[in-house]
Order: structure tokens, then sequence, then C-alpha cells
């Protein structure tokens, strides 16, 4: 059987061109809970995904680990459900009673909720990726002032100078993309948008947040570079950078197969 694996985003979070939409749910597991956290998910919950993605009513599933503690409390793994389009976001079709019964288990059994937490869950929308593999994901959390044209520059302005490095290999980057917040929204919020920047090592993923310019002085080492310092508004957009830029890493991903 040949698998075909949509990679999210989100996050990670990579969405492939039919994931259109994704429901991110944020857990807190305690540390001595961890282990029996994921071995449930992984073992039996992953199941029931998978069925509903050869079904054709989840585009794809990914379970996610943040690495280290950045906040006390805070959530230390995310669901990434992704669907093709809003319309096609029913959960009852996914976690419904036939696909409850691919896990070969007693729902009730293995249930995880109980000893977790959902701190808060986001409703996403792709809006521009470059796919590729990988297994970190540097996800930057923003609130811009203006979040259309923080959308545009990066899809405009950004997105090229990451497909000629990313093509290059030149620092470790094999994915990167943009999502928006569909909901909950306002000013209250947390963010509005992220990016994420794709890496198959967490060497890579550190020494790209370590990475600060393509050369000592941040002029005449690098053209694509340097033309994009000189176009870029972000400083207007997003005055006081990234909300949080968090690594995350795949513990599991499931999505369509086909034979």
């Amino acid at each position: 059987m040949k698998r075909i694996l949509i990679f999210f985003a989100l996050i990670v979070f990579s969405l492939g061109s039919f994931a259109q939409v994704s429901y991110l749910q944020y857990r807190v597991v305690p540390d001595d809970k961890e282990a029996e956290f994921v071995e449930k998910e992984t073992k039996y919950w992953s199941k029931v995904a998978q069925a509903a993605a050869n079904q054709g009513h989840l585009a794809g599933w990914s379970l996610w680990r943040k690495v280290g503690v950045t906040k006390i409390d805070a959530p230390n793994y995310v669901f990434v459900n992704s669907f093709e389009s809003l319309d096609k976001m029913d959960p009852s079709k996914v976690w419904s009673e036939a696909n409850l019964k691919t896990m070969g288990m007693d729902p009730d059994k293995v249930e995880t909720a109980s000893f977790t937490t959902v701190p808060f869950d986001y409703w996403m929308q792709l809006e521009d990726v470059i796919p590729g593999e990988y297994k970190y994901a540097i996800v930057n959390y923003a609130k811009p002032t203006d979040r259309q044209a923080f959308i545009e520059e990066n899809k405009k302005l950004w997105k090229p100078l990451h497909e000629k490095t990313i093509k290059a290999g030149t620092n470790g980057m094999t994915s990167w993309g943009l999502m928006s917040v569909i909901y909950p929204a306002g000013n209250q919020d947390r963010f509005s948008v992220f990016t994420w920047d794709g890496f198959n090592t967490m060497a890579d993923a550190l020494g790209y947040l370590s990475y600060s310019s393509p050369d000592a002085d941040g002029t005449g080492g690098n053209s694509d570079w340097t033309e994009v310092l000189s176009k870029t508004k972000m400083a207007d957009i997003l005055p006081n950078g990234f909300e949080y830029s968090i690594i995350y890493e795949r513990v599991m991903s499931v999505g369509p197969q086909q034979d």
C-alpha cells in the first residue's frame, strides 16, 4: 500500500495543497503522564484520524511536542487537524462511532482528557506554503498592526527569499508556511497570524534562530537578503517582533492512504 501523507503545518505545521483550514488544539500534559498520553494518542486515537482521512473527512492529523519550557503551565503539546475547507470541517464525521471502533479499544479506557487540559484552541486558515518534509518546526506567533500587510509582504517578499535558500540548502530550512487566525479574534487574543520554518534536525532549527544575517555587518554578503531588507516594512507592521518563536517536534502524522 502506498501511503500519501499531507504535511501540515501548523505548527506545523506544513499544509498540503488541499488542506486549507486547520483546527489546532493545545494541551497541557503533566510530566508524569507524558508517556501515557503519547502512547494512547499514537497507538489508538491516530487510528480514528487515519480512518477519517481515508474517508475524505480529514486532510490530515498530527501531534507535536513543544521543545523545552517557555512559560510555566503553558501547553506542551498541540494537535493539528486539517481539512480541505471550512464546510468539510465536521468533527462528527471524523470521531464517528464507526471510526472509533477502528482503534480496537474501548474509548473510555484510552481517554486522555481526564489528566490533560485544553487551555485554548484555534481555527486557522492557510495563506501560503513552501511544501517540504521536516521533523522540527519553528512557529513564529505574531500580532501585526496590519494583518493584511503582514500576509502580503510575507507572500510577495519573504517567501521568494525562503524559496531560494531552501533550494540552495544554505541554512537547513526545508519548508515554510503562513497561516492566519479565523477564530478566536479580537485585541486581547494571543496572536492573529503565524509563520513556520521547517527543519529536519534540532541543530538546524537552533542554528537558524541564532542566525541574524548572512554576513557579519549585514551588508554585501547576500544580494537577495539585502534587497529584501531594502524593501521590507516589517518594522512598522510588526514593531515589537514576534510574540514567541517556539520549536515543536513532530510526534506523529497521518494522512489519506491509497493503493
